[in-house]
């Protein structure tokens, strides 16, 4: 699954000549957070935030009147206050990829390009996190088996052969290596309804330590 699987295509923009109240009058409108600015041709020059709406708003302690304060942003111009140098990611990036940039840089959201930098589409957490919630399965009834075992060629196929020797479909497979890359946790999901014990068992008997089964049951 690639960002272009996921992102959103029809994106809310604003031009950098646009005031800072009409950025958050969209904003509002919207119920959005994050606003990339382009130009003619939809090239990303800059993305606003709510947070940069606060900084250039009054103080909250203020004495000023709501007309006064719209009045002031009216005077800010979205090119003055933008974030110029703005983190993007290509439509084939891979969702590790997102993740990685979005933990990085504290963001929640991408602004999603083309070759010459000109916007596509935008991919925000949410959109990760339905991602993730599809790509492990987390969506469907199933059971969870997790298996300890020691890091080398092989170890999935192995596995794999025992769920399909039972004709259990496999849901998703989950690998988290330890922090020496000795050994590997890893957690099958799958329906194990009909033959759950026996495939458990074929796991133990071929040496492998089976450190939890849990099922979950998800409710459509």
């Amino acid at each position: 699954m690639l960002v272009k699987d996921i992102m959103t295509t029809n994106v809310i923009t604003i031009s950098e000549d646009k005031t800072m109240l009409e950025a958050q009058e969209l904003m509002k409108s919207q119920n959005i957070r994050r606003v990339p600015v382009v130009d003619d041709i939809k090239r990303v020059l800059g993305i606003i935030t709510d947070g940069d709406v606060g900084r250039a708003s009054p103080s909250e302690a203020s004495t000023l009147s709501r007309y006064e304060a719209n009045y002031l942003l009216s005077r800010f111009k979205v090119r003055d206050v933008m974030t110029k140098d703005v983190i993007t990611v290509r439509g084939n990036s891979g969702l590790e990829d997102i993740a990685s940039q979005m933990y990085k840089h504290k963001i929640n959201s991408l602004p999603v390009v083309d070759d010459k930098g000109c916007l596509i589409g935008i991919v925000t957490d949410s959109d990760l996190f339905r991602a993730m919630v599809e790509i492990f399965g987390l969506d469907k009834s199933c059971t969870r088996v997790t298996i300890d075992c020691t890091d080398k060629i092989g170890v999935i196929a192995q596995l794999g052969k025992m769920f399909a020797d039972r004709g259990i479909n496999i849901i998703s497979v989950n690998c988290l290596r330890s922090a020496d890359d000795t050994h590997t946790e890893i957690t099958i999901a799958a329906d194990l309804s009909a033959f759950g014990m026996d495939v458990i068992e074929d796991i133990r008997e071929a040496g492998y330590n089976v450190t939890d089964i849990s099922t979950v049951k998800v409710n459509k």
